[in-house]
């Protein structure tokens, strides 16, 4: 894939599972912005597959 198009689908997934999830929203107000994306980076299904994408734009460079 090109480095545009892996960019994109960083997108597509964000906005389609990032933007308004509750989990984070409730994170965010209960322990504070840092918790909230400690959580989404090491503990949600998402946050694994964007760093999977984001290992391909590493690889890619």
């Amino acid at each position: 894939m090109q480095r545009i198009e892996l960019l994109k689908e960083m997108n597509d997934v964000m906005e389609t599972y990032c933007e308004g999830c509750f989990l984070k929203s409730h994170f965010r107000q209960t322990y504070g912005k840092n918790y909230a994306h400690r959580f989404c980076i090491q503990n949600c299904t998402v946050g694994e597959e964007l760093q999977k994408i984001g290992q391909v734009l590493i690889s890619k460079q």
